[in-house]
C-alpha cells in the first residue's frame, strides 16, 4: 500500500531542487538551452542519463522531482 501511495504522489519541485543542487550533474548541460531537450520527455531522458553516468542512483520519484524542478525553473514546458 505504501508503494502505491508513493507512486501516486505529485512530484515535489522543492525536493527536486535539493537533489539537483547537491548532485554531480552538469548544471549547465541541464539548465542552459539544449537542442536535445524539447519537452518533458526529453528532459527526463537527460536527467536519467545524468543519474546513470554519474552513478547517483535516484529513485524514479526523485527523478520526477528533479524534472519538475528543472521544468518549472528553466524550461516551462506544459
Amino acid at each position: 500500500m505504501l508503494l502505491m501511495q508513493t507512486a501516486l504522489a505529485a512530484p515535489d519541485p522543492a525536493n527536486g531542487q535539493k537533489l539537483f543542487v547537491n548532485s554531480p550533474c552538469d548544471t549547465e548541460e541541464l539548465t542552459a538551452p539544449n537542442p536535445k531537450i524539447t519537452d518533458t520527455v526529453s528532459l527526463e531522458k537527460e536527467v536519467r542519463q545524468c543519474d546513470i553516468t554519474r552513478n547517483i542512483n535516484w529513485y524514479d520519484d526523485e527523478i520526477k522531482d528533479v524534472v519538475t524542478y528543472l521544468n518549472q525553473t528553466y524550461y516551462k514546458f506544459q
